[in-house]
């Protein structure tokens, strides 16, 4: 991309769909966030002249995020002050970016370096705009073009999956050679929904502007529903080296697959570790665990007899003969011993999720939990399927937990809810001497 180019970075904050989940751009896979893997992509593709546009609750952990605002590119940080969306952020910048090139980036898009190398190409021929576009194998709720010969000729926000059939999904990606039209077109937009933008960039084709499409046919990853995570972190997963770094690992260990070590890594007696696993530094794998297909962040303890499977930890998280499946458990959370994620329904049935009172499919028949940080589990307690707890809340031991729990709750098993009765079975001497002769080994 030609230096004059703007890269405007949409980091001004989730949406209530991502619940418990806080701020997705402040999440590291492995060694990355979201936010610095789109700006080294951008950066790579030629950009130095860098935008982001953050709210007020995470300007302060989007400024820690960026290691290379000193490294040849210059950087300015700006507040969105409105609740207006996409359009509302491009409208905060807007003092920065009239009179200019830009590309609007939205960071939680995860594409292949390739797409910007494709990008440039397009960019050559010095069009009016570029949107990028993917084809889908099934619908999901996200803005669609029409096209025309190559160029965009309308933009459908959530259009319903009859409408969308054959139509390329919206990656947020978006070159304008002009920027003032585009600040026109949203000043000129009425609405009281979040789709402010859609209808901008619909504005604009409809008015004339020639806008390309690029298509795209490798990977997109986006992170729309908290366990859309779960995938996200499947790439990354493959995308590390098979590395073990400065990690002591008893002889008795067993890997199998790639598998990424990072410093001060500690693996003991009898681990099982299937790849791809991301295992961040000073973390303790403790006797007897088994580990598969997991990213596991800096500083976590994970004791003995403990399953890992396809799923994301956070930070400084503690375990302790647990089972955890597909799940997503966010910094500073404890297990009791014997607690346990369930992933599977009875049915076989796809794991249904509730998001801002909606019941939501989540099209996964495996999926375990998703858990905010700061939160405890106590022993020998189940989490159900799709179930979510929020941030600093607390699970008593042996609770059965089957619905989302809110942040800065506590839940228990009370003493009235059981029944004492008296016992009427008389147990003989030697009882159980008839089972154990017929157990085979």
């Amino acid at each position: 991309m030609t230096e004059d180019v703007i890269a405007v970075i949409l980091a001004a904050g989730d949406s209530g769909r991502l619940w418990p989940v806080k701020d997705k751009l402040n999440l590291y896979f492995g060694n990355i966030t979201l936010l610095n893997h789109s700006v080294r992509q951008l950066k790579k593709a030629g950009i130095s002249r860098f935008i982001i546009v953050t709210g007020k609750k995470n300007r302060q952990n989007i400024q820690s995020l960026i290691p290379e605002k000193n490294a040849g590119i210059s950087l300015n940080l700006i507040v969105q002050e409105n609740n207006l969306g996409m359009a509302g952020a491009i409208l905060a910048a807007k003092n920065l970016i009239k009179d200019n090139k830009i590309i609007v980036v939205g960071p939680s898009d995860i594409v292949e370096d390739y797409l910007f190398s494709d990008f440039n190409r397009l960019l050559a021929g010095d069009p009016e705009g570029i949107f990028v576009g993917k084809k889908l194998d099934s619908y999901s709720p996200l803005g669609f073009y029409d096209i025309d010969a190559g160029t965009i000729a309308g933009v459908r926000e959530k259009p319903g999956p009859s409408k969308a059939k054959g139509k390329p999904a919206a990656i947020i990606l978006d070159y304008y050679r002009d920027s003032n039209k585009l600040l026109t077109a949203i000043s000129a937009v009425r609405s009281t929904t979040d789709d402010i933008y859609e209808k901008a960039k619909d504005i604009l084709v409809r008015d004339g502007l020639v806008i390309k499409l690029l298509n795209y046919n490798g990977y997109w990853g986006y992170i729309k529903y908290p366990w859309h995570i779960l995938e996200v972190a499947s790439y990354f997963l493959n995308k590390f080296p098979d590395k073990k770094n400065e990690a002591v690992l008893h002889e008795t260990v067993t890997i199998r697959g790639p598998v990424f070590i990072e410093d001060n890594v500690t693996i003991l007696e009898n681990v099982k570790i299937l790849g791809p696993v991301f295992i961040g530094k000073s973390s303790l794998i403790g006797q007897n665990c088994l580990i598969r297909e997991s990213v596991i962040g800096e500083g976590n303890i994970i004791g003995f007899g403990s399953e890992i499977t396809r799923s994301y930890l956070g930070s400084n998280c503690w375990f302790h003969q647990n089972y955890i499946g597909d799940s997503v458990v966010l910094d500073n959370t404890s297990f009791g011993s014997g607690a346990v994620i369930a992933n599977y329904r009875l049915d076989g049935g796809n794991i249904i999720s509730e998001v801002e009172g909606k019941k939501i499919d989540t099209n996964r028949t495996k999926l375990g939990a998703v858990v905010g940080r700061n939160v405890r589990i106590g022993v020998n307690s189940s989490v159900m399927p799709g179930v979510k707890i929020g941030e600093n809340s607390f699970v008593g031991s042996g609770v059965v937990l089957n619905s989302d729990l809110p942040e800065n709750k506590y839940i228990e098993v009370r003493k009235d809810s059981y029944r004492v009765l008296n016992n009427k079975v008389n147990l003989k001497t030697g009882a159980m001497d008839k089972n154990l002769g017929n157990l085979k080994f």
